[in-house]
This record gives C-alpha cells, sequence and structure tokens, in this order.
C-alpha cells in the first residue's frame, strides 16, 4: 500500500511511474491469494484509516476515488480467561466495556486513562496528516514544523517519551488483567508491549477500534485493484513478477534496478517499498553501506506463523469478524512465544471468498522468524505440532469452532512468509517500537542519496495499512518539494 499509494500520487501529477511487483499481484502484504478456490488475506486483516485526519481518507481525497469497503462495527472481540470483551467503536460504550470486563479498576480510573489515550491519538492523526516532512531531515523541515503545529497541541510531545506502562500506573489501571490486555493489544499494533512502547503512540494503537474499522469484500487485494487502475489511467504501469535483485547507482545520476528475469529499468528517481533488510542485500557500493547499517540499527523483528482454515457456518450472526483469544496467564504458544491468537474471518455471505455456508479464517500470532531457518529436519514435524495446538486452542475457546467443522487447514511460518512476499526472515509488521528510540529516530523517507526514497514498514511511521499508506504520502510530498 505505501509504494503504491506514492506511485497514484504522482502518476496523477504527471510523473512517468513504474512499478515492479516482485509477486504475481500488487499489494505484499496488503493484499489477498486464492488456495483451493478459497481467498485469504495475505497479511494486514484489520482496515483502518478513512476518517477525518486519517491517511486513507486523505489518499481517496487526493486521488477523487472512494475504494470499495464496508464498514463493521463493532470491529472485535478479545477473549480473556473465559470473558469476551467487545472493542466497541462508540467511545463511551468502549469505557463501560472496560469497567464491566475489569472491575477491579474504579471505573472513573478506566474514564481517565481513556480518554487520554483518545486525546493523544487524535492529536497524533492530526499532526501526522500536516507534517509530511517528518522526521525531519533538513532545517526547513524544522521550520516548517514550527510553522504547520498549533502550540496547544506540544504538551503531546511529552509522551514520546513516556511508555504506555507508565501512563497506566499514572491513572492507577495497571491491574495485571487489563495489562495483560493492553500488552496483546499493543503487539497487533506496535509489535511491542506496554513496556517498551511510547505513549505517543500507543495511544493509537489501543484505541483503533474506537475508529472506522472497514472491511473489503472479496479481500483487500481489490482495494490494491482500484488503486492500480487509477495508476493505469494516471498514465503508470505495473510490472508484477519483477523481483528487483540489484539497485545499483548509475554513472550519469539516477539508478539501475535489475530484475530476476534479466531486466534493467533506469530511473532518475527510485521509491524503495521493500524492507530495509532486503534492501542491504540489493544494494551496491554507498547504498548498500548504508542499508547495511539501517539494518543494524533495527536488526529484531517479530516473524508471524499464519493459517487459512475453511470451516463450515455455525457462527453465531452477531460475532464480530475479528478476534484476540488469550492462552491463560504465564503461558505461550509452543515455539513461538506468543501469548495471544488473532482470527479474522471472511463476511458472512462474502461468496467471493468462501461459498454459501462456509469461511475462510487467517490466524496468526507472533514468533521470532530466525529460529524456524534454523531447524533443519525438525521443520515440518515443529509446524505441524503448532498447528494442531491452534487447533485445538479454537476448538475449546473460540465460539462456534468446533461447531463449524474445519474443512481446509494450512500453516505458514517466516520461511513461507520469505517465499510469498521476500521480506527477508519472513519479518513482517515492521521494527517493534521501543522506549530507546527517539520521535525522530527512524528510517528517513528520503535516503541521503539523490533521488532515493524509503517507505514500508520499516520507515517511518511504520507498520499497518494506515502507517504504510501514510509513508507513501510523504514519500510524494518530499519527492514534490525537492523538484519545486
Amino acid at each position: 500500500m505505501g509504494g503504491m499509494s506514492a506511485a497514484c500520487m504522482l502518476a496523477k501529477d504527471g510523473y512517468k511511474v513504474t512499478v515492479l511487483e516482485a509477486a504475481h499481484v500488487p499489494g505484499g502484504c496488503s493484499s489477498s491469494y486464492k488456495r483451493k478456490g478459497y481467498v485469504f488475506e495475505s497479511g494486514a486483516t484489520t482496515l483502518i484509516g478513512f476518517d477525518e485526519n486519517q491517511p486513507l481518507r486523505t489518499l481517496e481525497d487526493e486521488l477523487g476515488i472512494n475504494l470499495s469497503k464496508k464498514e463493521i462495527n463493532p470491529s472485535m472481540t478479545v477473549h480473556l480467561d473465559g470473558d469476551q470483551i467487545i472493542r466497541y467503536k462508540n467511545r463511551q460504550a468502549w469505557i463501560d466495556e472496560a469497567a464491566r470486563a475489569f472491575p477491579e479498576i474504579p471505573r472513573s480510573n478506566q474514564k481517565a486513562f481513556w480518554d487520554e489515550a483518545f486525546h493523544v491519538a487524535d492529536t497524533v492523526w492530526k499532526v501526522s496528516k500536516k507534517n509530511v516532512y517528518f522526521p525531519p531531515k533538513r532545517a526547513t523541515d524544522w521550520l516548517q514544523l514550527a510553522i504547520n503545529n498549533n502550540p496547544a497541541d506540544a504538551p503531546v510531545l511529552r509522551y514520546a517519551f513516556q511508555s504506555m506502562a507508565s501512563i497506566m500506573k499514572k491513572y492507577e489501571v495497571d491491574s495485571p488483567n487489563f495489562r495483560r490486555f493492553v500488552d496483546e493489544q499493543l503487539m497487533i499494533t506496535a509489535q511491542a508491549k506496554a513496556e517498551d512502547t511510547p505513549f505517543i503512540f500507543g495511544a493509537a494503537g489501543i484505541t483503533y477500534t474506537c475508529y472506522s474499522n472497514y472491511y473489503v469484500p472479496g479481500g483487500l487485494l481489490n482495494m490494491v485493484r482500484e488503486l492500480e487502475e487509477k495508476l493505469l489511467k494516471s498514465g503508470g504501469a505495473l510490472k508484477t513478477r519483477r523481483k528487483v535483485v540489484k539497485l545499483s547507482e548509475h554513472d550519469r545520476g539516477g539508478y539501475v534496478a535489475e530484475t530476476e528475469n534479466g531486466e534493467a529499468y533506469y530511473a532518475p528517481k527510485v521509491v524503495s517499498n521493500i524492507p530495509i533488510w532486503n534492501m542491504k542485500e540489493i544494494s551496491t557500493g554507498e547504498l548498500g553501506l548504508y542499508y547495511g547499517k539501517e539494518s543494524e540499527r533495527y536488526d529484531e523483528a517479530w516473524g508471524a506463523f499464519t493459517m487459512g482454515v475453511v470451516t463450515g457456518d455455525a457462527y453465531d450472526p452477531h460475532l464480530t469478524l475479528h478476534h484476540q483469544l488469550h492462552l491463560p496467564a504465564g503461558e505461550h504458544m509452543p515455539e513461538t512465544e506468543a501469548g495471544s491468537v488473532f482470527v479474522s474471518m471472511s463476511a458472512r455471505g462474502d461468496t467471493s471468498r468462501a461459498p454459501e455456508g462456509e469461511r475462510t479464517l487467517n490466524i496468526s500470532c507472533h514468533t521470532p522468524a530466525r529460529k524456524w531457518f534454523e531447524m533443519g529436519d525438525a521443520y515440518e514435524p515443529t509446524k505441524e505440532r503448532v498447528q494442531a495446538f491452534i487447533l485445538d486452542f479454537l476448538r475449546k475457546n473460540f465460539p462456534g469452532f468446533e461447531e463449524s467443522g474445519v474443512k481446509l487447514a494450512f500453516p505458514a511460518t517466516p520461511v513461507t512468509w520469505q517465499n510469498w512476499v521476500y521480506r527477508k526472515d519472513g519479518r513482517v509488521g515492521g521494527i517493534p517500537q521501543s522506549m530507546s528510540r527517539s520521535l525522530v529516530d527512524w528510517t528517513q523517507t528520503e535516503a541521503p542519496f539523490p533521488g532515493l526514497y524509503q517507505c514500508g514498514d520499516t520507515s517511518y511511521p511504520g507498520q499497518g495499512i494506515p502507517g504504510v499508506t501514510l509513508g507513501g504520502i510523504n514519500v510524494y510530498y518530499r519527492i514534490k518539494k525537492n523538484d519545486s
């Protein structure tokens, strides 16, 4: 989505844009794939970002389009120790639900905590939209920050230096169960837990269900296809099965991208939408040295153990489409270190993804990535053991799963992810949040080489469809500014 967002906006303004896509369809981790007649999401399954000040609303407005989607409300249920906690969109309803689910915390404390989280999240979205040259690279960028921003929003900056855990303690909501809840919600959105996540990012991460959440009938690929159509109508080109294996600087300026099938493309400007770890492998000369250093700075990231599952449809008609199911306190999924499982379902009646009376489920949990490449002969038995554990766990804990019956199930590990979407070591979800990284200490959208730009989940502002879309929008504005 980051690369397609930048490509569409540049093509709209008359730039001659060619997108080189390694896979047979665009979208990367924001796409869909078919297997045995069913459609599954290839990575991300939740979709927000269309509300005021949010990136996908900006993208629609800039391109003059309305991406196909249906709002889902409520969007998620969290299953914790036998309780079903509904993540209502309505903020007051959610505070009431949080007070019910965690009775050990006074309701007044819950309200104060969530009101502050909503305020910070709203401010972050508003400020992010205005500051398209963030993180600042030049003196003029710092000046633009001073001009663009309302001094009344400045107090929110203090939360860049305070963890989610510290704010929970401040508002006296840090009970063991509520900490478990927040930790696992943050693992979805920040790839880190409360102790490691700055509140300025964590606030948006734990409140995303209180913004408009959407479902794309037929799968997220349909949304990406609409962007592809816009790109082509604007004179751009999309070439699939063009995996770039080498990027080098041209003697007369600009860059040459060489593909796996022997093609070479020259361009005065290049926008990379692949992870910095992949850029290290394909870049030559000074480019390779730069991305090597960036990769060393951010060497830790999660992989995912995922499953595509087809079941019947004996589920309650009021069941939400997204679910996070906690393991008992202190327990983890075997081989993964995960404390929860995330399940996303196709909508009932979406026959473009599954026949009537059946549902497709995307199931995922975090796992260390590199260990799966080092298992040798133990790889297949380990994969089967984790799959069996997850299916058994869902039969016991996910309402309607056992009654619906499993018709098809197949697992995927970081090894699979590296093969599918070509991400180094199968690392997905971007770089985990960290209290040791400052607000401006991110891989820049503009590399220190003329005409080279970076978007995607390993550069600012990070993971998630809204995050990478914002990164693509910011690249567009960087290019326009530099060309002017």
